[in-house]
């Protein structure tokens, strides 16, 4: 018989963000603390995880080689460029991190990760203390380390790795690095060979987090330099179909059309606890075809399958349906620039008449939290006396539209063409827009059209999505709804919701950032900035006897410690 397999939510902790590198086994683990010098905060030293899943421990040539199809295909893997969510897993094997959060095996074989609790990776120790302005991380690196080719993993491949951050003019990596105040590659430093050291100009919650994000994983310095040109010095053209990581894995077959084929880096520090001997990623565009895959037993994992499959699955006695609460938004924006939206009271009207529970129930089946804000309710510092105002009340939503004092409103929906579920909830929305008198177009346009004209703010309503690395508020905040923010599709702008979301970004104090969170999701609601829709579940299909997969601070799935046994 087949049970939905459901991770619990994340705790509410004060250290922000919510972001994660690999997985690991709950043995193992010696943390340690230890008090810093006076005037700096508690220095928490990072431990040493190498003891794998209990069924992982056999020799190489009895671990199992895994096929997974993901939501989409590998488009390229260099690890400061943009690139699809499928490339992402493929970069998290490559490149290893300095950090990771911690992980506790599950009943059911997953791996979860503890938000704010964190071990050494790519790092065996570290030391984190405050400084006179911001925070100064010591990182004491794995003499036994090494890249795909052999050669050590140093203090100076990670300072390479965070100055290409900053510096190659196709990396993203600038818009994070402002949460935890780094903007020059002297705050980055090399004390010696074993020993990097990390400075931020702010006092965030942020930064310990970050540094589990793949992207700062070590690059080889050497290898990429070898293959730069003058028209391409930081080697962007090599790395989009080569790796040059110290990951558990090595790219050993690049072929975004057919597959992408992992194998196991024979240098790896950890190499003993991967529980599997390679991994093929396949190129499988259509979800159904995926469904069909994984209840073969043909793969092992897909990801990416829409919510209206998975009651089916989840009574194939052949598959597990792995389901857990993410903070992963999709909410209907409102084109403030756009009339009569600019009146607030028209979207007032809007906001109260969307069936939020309708578009769980029917759209999503289930597989999805109420969002009720843009802090939602699987996130940190959600306030629910303010998110479960976020209800269909036709009655409130008239005598909004009344008080608005617009005759008549005839509104554009526009939604993706690839988006199945966004079209769905669009006619359920539709149909309850009808009901105070709000007539709405729903225009599918396939996503490039749909791109352009949510940018030029050419879409009076949209349903759009997000998921934050990190799941964290006030990152959340800055990039959907600050006033300059080139995401902020819906064109809200308050100075003063602004100043708050920057103040709760850089406060350290657990307290303060609940209580300015609250601050700024009452202004959400009031100036109903947004209709949100829901919190996607992060679902994940496999095989009935595959065991290890992991839940990070990222919704990227990672294959370190995946395998199947023959029976279970």
């Amino acid at each position: 018989m087949r049970t939905k397999s459901t991770w619990p939510r994340m705790a509410t902790l004060l250290v922000a963000l919510s972001l994660v590198a690999a997985a690991c086994s709950s043995g193992g683990q010696n943390d340690t603390s230890t008090t810093a010098a006076s005037g700096s905060t508690e220095t928490t030293a990072g431990s040493t995880e190498t003891t794998a899943p209990t069924d992982t421990t056999t020799a190489d040539t009895a671990k199992p080689q895994l096929v997974v199809a993901l939501s989409a295909a590998v488009n390229l893997v260099e690890p400061h460029t943009f690139r699809s969510t499928s490339a992402y897993a493929v970069t998290k094997g490559l490149y290893e991190p300095l950090i990771r959060e911690k992980f506790e095996q599950q009943p059911n074989g997953t791996m979860l990760g503890i938000p704010g609790d964190h071990v050494g990776l790519g790092a065996e120790s570290y030391e984190i203390t405050e400084t006179d302005t911001g925070l100064l991380g010591t990182f004491h690196l794995r003499q036994d380390a090494k890249f795909s080719d052999g050669t050590p993993v140093t203090a100076s491949d990670y300072k390479y790795t965070f100055d290409r951050s900053m510096q190659a003019d196709f990396s993203y990596i600038t818009l994070l690095l402002p949460f935890i105040g780094i903007d020059s590659p002297d705050q980055i430093r090399v004390v010696d060979d074993y020993t990097l050291e990390v400075e931020t100009n702010v006092k965030t919650p942020l930064f310990e987090r970050f540094m589990t994000f793949q992207v700062f994983g070590a690059i080889n310095q050497a290898m990429v330099e070898a293959n730069a040109t003058a028209d391409d010095p930081w080697g962007g053209q090599f790395l989009n179909t080569n790796g040059a990581g110290s990951g558990p894995y090595v790219l050993q077959e690049f072929n975004p059309d057919r597959q992408v084929v992992l194998a196991p880096n024979p240098d790896y520090w950890d190499a003993s606890s991967l529980g599997n001997s390679g991994v093929t990623i396949r190129n499988v565009p259509d979800a159904n075809q995926r469904a069909l895959l994984v209840q073969s037993g043909d793969i092992d994992m897909a990801t990416g399958l829409p919510p209206k499959l998975l009651p089916d699955l989840e009574k194939d006695p052949n598959v597990k349906v792995l389901s857990r609460p993410t903070s992963g938004i999709a909410y209907m924006g409102m084109n403030e620039t756009i009339a009569p939206l600019d009146n607030v009271d028209v979207r007032r009207a809007i906001m109260h008449a969307v069936p939020y529970q309708a578009l769980i129930d029917q759209v999503m089946y289930g597989y999805a939290s109420p969002a009720n804000g843009v802090v939602t309710s699987p996130m940190e510092t959600y306030d629910d006396s303010i998110g479960s105002q976020y209800v269909q009340d036709l009655d409130q939503a008239k005598a909004d539209l009344a008080a608005s004092g617009v005759d008549s409103v005839d509104l554009t929906l526009g939604v993706r063409e690839s988006h199945a579920t966004d079209q769905e909830a669009a006619v359920l929305i539709q149909d309850a827009l009808r009901q105070i008198g709000i007539n709405v177009e729903v225009a599918v346009l396939p996503d490039a059209d749909y791109s352009q004209k949510l940018n030029n703010n050419e879409l009076p309503l949209f349903i759009h999505d997000w998921y934050s690395w990190g799941e964290d508020p006030f990152y959340q905040m800055t990039f959907l709804t600050e006033c300059n923010s080139f995401t902020n599709y819906s064109r809200f702008c308050d100075e003063n919701y602004d100043a708050l979301v920057e103040q709760g970004k850089f406060s350290l104090d657990a307290a303060t950032r609940q209580d300015i969170s609250s601050q700024t999701q009452q202004i959400f609601f009031d100036q109903a900035v947004w209709a949100p829709l829901w919190a996607a579940d992060r679902t994940i299909v496999t095989g009935k006897c595959v065991t290890g997969v992991d839940k990070e601070y990222s919704d990227i799935p990672g294959f370190k410690y995946m395998t199947k046994t023959d029976n279970c």
